[in-house]
């Protein structure tokens, strides 16, 4: 009976903890869910499936609601709908949750800096995320942040707040590069996840309108950046453009998770499948798994879909400061076939 007593009592607790309490009382981290582009008016299928794998947290990595869908563009109306669906709030409860934000829970499509009520909207997203009352998010222009957890550090860019009111530092602004290279130059973590809503390594092609290779002078600034500071293991997290590929380019690793409510259409899966070394085109969200040989660390990164299957299961090991793709074979097989592209059967 003291068992039971003591284990209600822990369980009552981790329950009762506020999500910012459960994030910060991670000392590492193994497993993580992330995923972006979900439209509050859809079913959302994903949280019972990703409560099944038992991630330490999971990461909202842009639109995660769309304000545009609500009368005269409300991103209150669009959070307070989101955290009224069911699934969701069960999921919350039981897994902490971290975030971003895009254009569509910013303002609306392709708004950029000088969006009129960006900061009454920062106020609701840091609302939303259950954001500490004396949090420097609440203090600064902007959501960007930083988290720890022992040797993995997760840096999450804000390219919303500032972009276009700088010519000379048009996508992040001169504030959130000066708090980047800050952040970079004084970590001592050997995995650095950068994650932004928008696709930093993507080729300019249409579906890439307003990300980062349109704005061809801030993305060099930031690879030359990580370079310069030898920054160790850096892993970029994106969304934005309704379907999911892990890739490498300008010899970095990015993945890029979106859809969870809905995907790009059919007419551009050819397109993009040549585009990349791997696509998945459904409803969909991105697992990584970090595991450690000795002081050397291994990633496994997979996409998976609302039915539990899994896509592309990619797995890299830090060498040389570069990401080793394991088993370079059985990757050139799984992609030589229409670009790698994958569907989950559902129209």
């Amino acid at each position: 009976m003291k068992w039971i007593t003591l284990f209600s009592f822990l369980f009552s607790s981790t329950l009762l903890a506020t999500n910012h309490e459960r994030l910060m009382s991670l000392k590492t981290v193994t497993r993580f869910v992330f995923g972006s582009c979900n439209d509050q008016t859809k079913a959302q299928p994903l949280w019972k499936e990703m409560l099944k794998v038992r991630p330490d947290f999971f990461m909202w990595s842009g639109d995660n609601v769309y304000a545009d869908r609500e009368p005269g563009k409300d991103l209150k109306i669009a959070l307070d709908k989101q955290n009224a669906i069911p699934d969701y709030l069960n999921f919350k409860k039981q897994v902490p949750i971290m975030g971003m934000w895009d254009d569509h829970d910013y303002g609306g499509n392709n708004t950029n800096g000088y969006f009129k009520d960006k900061v009454r909207n920062q106020k609701l997203f840091l609302d939303f995320l259950e954001e500490p009352m004396g949090s420097q998010r609440r203090k600064q222009e902007g959501v960007y942040t930083s988290y720890t957890f022992g040797k993995i550090k997760f840096i999450l860019l804000d390219n919303r707040y500032f972009m276009d009111l700088d010519p000379k530092a048009p996508m992040l602004g001169e504030t959130q590069w000066q708090w980047l290279e800050s952040q970079l130059k004084n970590s001592q973590a050997s995995v650095h996840f950068i994650m932004s809503g928008l696709s930093i390594l993507s080729p300019l092609h249409p579906l890439s309108d307003g990300a980062w290779p349109n704005y061809p002078t801030e993305r060099d600034r930031l690879l030359e950046l990580v370079e310069r500071l030898n920054t160790k293991g850096v892993v970029f997290l994106t969304g934005d453009m309704h379907f999911s590929t892990i890739f490498r380019r300008h010899g970095h690793l990015e993945f890029l998770s979106s859809g969870m409510t809905h995907r790009v259409p059919r007419i551009f899966w050819g397109y993009l499948g040549r585009r990349y070394e791997t696509s998945f085109f459904g409803i969909a969200y991105g697992l990584v798994d970090i595991a450690w040989d000795q002081e050397t660390p291994v990633l496994s990164m997979a996409i998976r879909n609302r039915f539990g299957q899994e896509f592309h299961r990619r797995n890299f090991r830090l060498e040389a400061n570069r990401w080793v793709l394991q088993n370079e074979l059985d990757f050139n097989l799984m992609t030589e076939n229409s670009g790698g592209n994958f569907i989950d059967g559902v129209n």
